[in-house]
């Protein structure tokens, strides 16, 4: 691959990067796009990475994974960022030691950037503006407090420069086939947009309510069912051992030891006497719980930390754990209850299955009936938006429009409202359908309809049946292909670019000197409690 790159000389034609797989997280690596603050490590300075003998500062890779945090929060929730932090913290790593690889291989070829280019950047930056004009003394100041120092802010900038003047000439070496091109168009044209009405299984199950004597019944009929359900599901019917536990935190700030020592100040004055949720309350760092005495509530192996899961299944009822180094810091943990472990026979949970059945049963055939019902009036003429419409409050005429009336859900289930929605346009080349995210027949029955068409049943999916309208249907047609081709043109070399450039990163990192900080890493995602290395 490389030799390939040297051999198409012309300067930096040859020589690009893309931020080091950052297209992933659609993130950039720009000076202007990082978080302003200064998160660097005090006492002597830690590095995240060596690559061939230059560093890359702790302060770029905390920079870097809390700026895809906050991007993957945003989008997913906190919940789903603290699952994901360790891969976030690889990625964010990754990402850096391949742009200073790449800044490292323009360097070797002699890619300058003037100190005028540095200058305009620096001065376009809205964090070095007083009242929308650059301004020196804001820049020394911000500089210094976000980035280290200026040099270290400018040196930034000039590396990213290099980077930048290399991505539009490597992407202009790419070599796009024309008949890639209009393979490209015909496949990108060739769509499908869906309107579509989902009957949730979940909701639908709200909605069925069943009696006692329904389950008594039921159970005395389907016997067979119900063991076979047992059968097939035994984890949930093999109850573990479950703890009600407490517990004091005490976060660990630099060093182990002020946190453990402040533990095992908390142990002593539990066992002097002392109510352990008062010292709870007064010594815990945790403060979801510090004042509910730090009660967790029931938990069960597998469900929290390791170490703490480990001595917590440990405990007997009213028992008191030495100090446990978890993830979160030093805890002590108490016992307060313990369930032992049972197995449920079938016969204790006959009832249960039975309802359960019971319930599913009615509400498929509710799903069933209701989807039939839709899918004949979608057939007679009726659009699902009016079948189904997405409620709507009530408006008072305002600055000339009209009064908007109330628009109620003409079907809701579990509270919910059932209501018609948008796929969007998608490729009929596709494996699967947005929104719903399945394939199989519905997509297969959308791809071979017209626009117009309502599709031929009821889809079953995991979320619940489907009856389905093709909204649009767009077939390529040739006659637009002249002024669309520049633009699938450069779509598909940024495309092929961007894969040539991850597969020459991976040359050039299979051929460096990469030493990562894993230590560094571990502690700051919770995941290593070694001390982190120092330069």
């Amino acid at each position: 691959m490389l030799d390939v790159l040297r051999a198409s000389k012309g300067g930096i034609i040859t020589w690009f990067f893309l931020a080091a797989i950052i297209v992933v997280f659609v993130i950039s690596f720009g000076p202007g796009s990082f978080a302003k603050g200064n998160h660097g490590c005090g006492g002597a300075p830690v590095y995240a990475a060596k690559v061939n003998g230059d560093t890359i500062p702790v302060l770029l890779f905390e920079r870097q994974l809390k700026q895809m945090s906050a991007y993957y929060s945003a989008q997913y929730g906190d919940e789903f960022v603290r699952m994901m932090m360790p891969q976030l913290a690889e990625q964010a790593l990754t990402s850096l030691v391949s742009r200073a690889l790449l800044v490292q291989e323009a360097q070797r070829r002699g890619l300058q950037v003037s100190e005028d280019e540095v200058k305009n950047v620096v001065r376009q930056q809205p964090e070095f503006q007083d009242n929308g004009k650059y301004s020196r003394a804001v820049f020394e100041q911000e500089a210094a407090a976000s980035y280290g120092s200026t040099k270290q802010y400018l040196d930034l900038v000039r590396s990213e420069l290099l980077v930048q003047r290399l991505e539009a000439a490597f992407e202009a070496s790419v070599n796009v086939p024309a008949s890639d091109v209009h393979d490209t168009w015909k496949r990108l044209s060739d769509r499908v947009d869906l309107s579509y009405v989902l009957f949730p299984t979940v909701d639908a199950r709200a909605e069925v309510k069943v009696s006692d004597a329904d389950v008594q019944s039921f159970a005395a009929k389907e016997g067979a069912r119900i063991e076979k359900f047992y059968q097939d599901n035994p984890a949930r019917f093999d109850q573990p051992r479950k703890v009600r536990a407490r517990h004091i935190l005490a976060r660990v700030q630099g060093k182990d030891d002020a946190a453990k020592k402040k533990i095992e100040t908390a142990i002593e004055r539990i066992k002097k006497g002392e109510d352990f949720a008062k010292v709870a309350a007064d010594l815990s760092d945790d403060e979801n719980t510090k004042a509910a005495g730090g009660d967790l509530g029931v938990i069960t192996a597998g469900t929290v930390d390791d170490a703490f899961s480990k001595a917590a299944m440990a405990l007997e009822a009213g028992q008191l754990s030495a100090p446990v180094r978890t993830a979160a810091g030093w805890e002590v943990i108490k016992a307060d209850e313990v369930i032992p472990a049972k197995k449920v026979t079938l016969e204790e949970a006959r009832p249960e299955i039975a309802r359960e059945l019971l319930v599913n049963d009615r509400a498929a055939a509710l799903q069933k009936e209701k989807a039939e019902a839709a899918l004949q009036a979608a057939r007679g003429g009726k659009a699902l938006t009016e079948l189904y419409p997405e409620p709507q409050k009530a408006e008072p005429a305002k600055d000339g429009k009209p009064a908007v009336p109330e628009k109620t859900a003409s079907l809701t289930w579990g509270g919910k409202p059932v209501m018609a929605r948008d796929t969007g346009p998608f490729p009929a080349s596709g494996s699967f359908v947005p929104q719903l995210n399945v394939g199989g027949d519905l997509l297969k029955d959308a791809v071979a309809a017209q626009a117009g068409a309502v599709l031929p049943r009821a889809y079953d999916t995991p979320s619940g049946l489907v009856v389905a309208v093709v909204k649009d249907r767009k077939r390529p047609e040739e006659s637009t292909y002249p002024k669309e081709r520049e633009m699938v043109e450069n779509q598909l070399r940024v495309t092929k670019a961007q894969q040539l450039r991850q597969e020459w990163v991976s040359e050039l990192r299979a051929r460096a000197d990469v030493v990562e900080n894993s230590a560094l890493i571990g502690r700051l995602t919770g995941e290593d409690q070694r001390p982190p290395v120092q330069d």
